[in-house]
Parts: C-alpha cells; structure tokens; sequence
C-alpha cells in the first residue's frame, strides 16, 4: 500500500512540473564597409596615430541599450553586443583608414612610434530610440586632427546620421547603426583625405 502511495505521489509531482525554455541570448556586431584604395594620397609621407575612441561608459558594455520616449532608458535582456560599440568602431574606423591607403601608416595609441599626426574621435550618440510603433537609430561623432608638433588642431568635424529602424527591435537597431557607422567613417575618410589636399 505504501509503495502505491509514493507512486500517486510521483505521478502527481511529475504532472505538475512546468518546464520551461529560455531562449538563448543573440548577440550582434558592426560591420566594416569596403573601402577602395586612394591612389596617389597628398598623405602618403605621414603616419597617423589613432587614440582610444572616447564615449559614454554604456558603449564600453555589451549590454545593448535603447531609449524609450526620449526619457527612459533601458537595455534588452536577450540580446548583447558581441563586442562593445566603442571597441568596435575603433577597429572599424583603423581597418577603413588603412585600407584607403590614404597615409604612409596607421598606428594605434599603444604604440611608441614618433607620428606627424594624431587622430582623436569621440562618440556622442550611438543609440536607438523607441516611440510609439517605430524606432530609430541616431550615430553622433566628432573628429579632430591634430599635428603632434606644437599639438595644433588641423581641424575638426562633425558627423551626425539619424535612419529609421525596418523593424521595431534589437535587430533592426542594429542593421540601422551598421549602415549609421558604416556612412560616417566613409565620409570621416572623405573629410581626411580633403585635409591631406590642404596640407
């Protein structure tokens, strides 16, 4: 009789379990756009170092975040970034500078290599923002060019891209910010090269 009883008892605590799924979290990264060489660059006898990308400390994370109504601001929970924005864009923003041939090297800040000039950029906005039904992207960056003799300013610029999201959600945000990112190093590198004309 008592072995019936544990039987019910299993039948029972077993019909009662809820199992549950957790999806897997999906992570996501920026892409760098191709870049063709630039043939006989006014640049081509000088080295650029590259600094650290400044930014908020919430691009130094992989946690992806987003704004809601242009007050609160959140992060999704299953979905990350697979490399910090900030990192990211740093590498995308070297491989593009090197690719378009546009200086004699390019070097990054953890070298000791003398350098005619230093690159700094900083990001300002690099968020996707809900309202309603609809999101969108907004990529802010500035960029300044500095002569390390005397450390004179160059010059300097701003870019700013705002593209609406296809879709409503983590990876709309990101196809957005790629296509954002990929359009202001592409024309941060037509900006470099019109200052390499002016030197």
């Amino acid at each position: 009789m008592r072995q019936y009883f544990f039987i019910l008892i299993l039948i029972f605590l077993g019909g009662c379990s809820i199992t549950k799924s957790v999806p897997a979290k999906v992570e996501y990264r920026l892409t760098a756009p191709m870049v063709a060489p630039i043939v006989n660059s006014s640049c081509s006898d000088i080295t650029l170092k590259i600094e650290p990308i400044q930014s908020s400390s919430l691009l130094l994370e992989n946690r992806m975040y987003y704004v809601l109504d242009e007050v609160e601001q959140r992060h999704f929970t299953q979905s990350l970034w697979s490399q910090s924005p900030n990192k990211r864009v740093e590498q995308i923003l070297k491989k593009v500078i090197i690719e378009s041939n546009l200086f004699a090297s390019v070097l990054d800040y953890r070298s000791n290599a003398a350098t005619q000039w230093r690159y700094e950029v900083r990001i300002l906005d690099a968020m996707q923002y809900f309202s309603g039904e609809k999101s969108y992207v907004k990529l802010s960056m500035n960029f300044v060019l500095i002569r390390n003799v005397g450390r004179e300013v160059v010059s300097s610029k701003h870019f700013e891209v705002e593209l609406p999201t296809q879709t409503a959600d983590a990876k709309g945000g990101v196809l957005a910010l790629n296509s954002a990112v990929n359009t202001i190093v592409t024309q941060s590198v037509e900006w470099l090269q019109a200052e390499c004309q002016n030197y």
